[in-house]
């Protein structure tokens, strides 16, 4: 129980307990022992039997929690605070684990989604598939960095203009300029940033990105990583996403939706066939 405070915590309020206001420990405190039965009531299930989990996703999900804090003196820190020894921390990892197993076994047993199920909920809910103007862009990123003869700002901006003519002139030699000259991992796919809407880059980025033509190729550009040139690649107006767009997307909300239908139905079978032994024992 004490674990699924400590995780109630983290997850809602990114504290620890000893952090928390006392109506937050209050708060906290009851979601704990929800789902601390829920996770016993799962795990008591003829469900749990032959579930299994292994040692190197046990140990995964404690590396994803320790890299949550400055280091690990302090996770070990937290935990003393909190009167739990890593053992029992790592056995309650194993528990929740398994408890969720279990869960995505149950919710694997949902009747697939149709075309039909998904039609029906793009033509009944197509307000909700509007999109924003959106821009596919590429870019040519050169770093500042005074530990670099080359990357000193004077070099960096030279270099960039250097390229920047080489592409004004060959656009389509962007991708391969990217390939050959940008400091950012997005070099390995021709320097392209994906198809964004406006808001996703850096100030500057993002409003000389917003007021070029397609097939335009900026001047440079400066941000906290460096010096930029961005290639507009194509411009997506405002409007509704198209059914066959939107399915994919619709397709996975309506089958978690089915699965955690079926979850929920599991668990209530299961606890109220507990309330029934138990009225028949009183």
């Amino acid at each position: 129980m004490i674990y699924h405070i400590l995780r109630a915590s983290l997850n809602r309020f990114g504290k620890t307990p000893a952090e928390l206001e006392e109506t937050q420990i209050q708060e906290i405190r009851t979601q704990a022992l929800r789902e601390y039965k829920i996770e016993q009531t799962v795990l008591n299930s003829g469900e749990a039997r032959d579930v299994h989990v292994p040692d190197s996703v046990v140990t995964e999900a404690l590396d994803r929690i320790v890299a949550r804090y400055p280091d690990r003196d302090s996770f070990m820190q937290d935990l003393d605070d909190n009167r739990l020894t890593e053992k029992e921390f790592i056995a309650s990892i194993r528990q929740e684990l398994l408890a969720t197993a279990v869960l995505d076994r149950v919710g694997s047993r949902a009747a697939d989604i149709s075309e039909i199920d998904c039609m029906l909920y793009y033509y009944m809910h197509k307000d909700r598939f509007d999109q924003p103007e959106t821009r596919e862009a590429c870019h040519i990123l050169i770093t500042i960095n005074d530990d670099y003869p080359e990357n000193r700002e004077p070099e960096a901006r030279k270099r960039l203009g250097d390229i920047l003519s080489r592409v004004q002139t060959k656009p389509k030699r962007f991708a391969e300029q990217a390939m050959k000259h940008s400091e950012c991992p997005t070099a390995m796919n021709g320097g392209f940033l994906g198809k964004l809407p406006q808001g996703q880059l850096f100030v500057d980025l993002d409003k000389t990105l917003f007021g070029m033509q397609e097939g335009e190729i900026s001047d440079i550009v400066q941000s906290p990583l460096g010096y930029h040139i961005l290639y507009c690649q194509a411009i997506h107006a405002a409007g509704p996403v198209g059914y066959k767009e939107a399915k994919p997307r619709i397709q996975e909300f309506l089958q978690k939706r089915r699965s955690r239908m079926c979850q929920k139905s599991w668990l209530s079978e299961l606890t109220g066939h507990h309330k029934s032994q138990d009225d028949n024992n009183a």
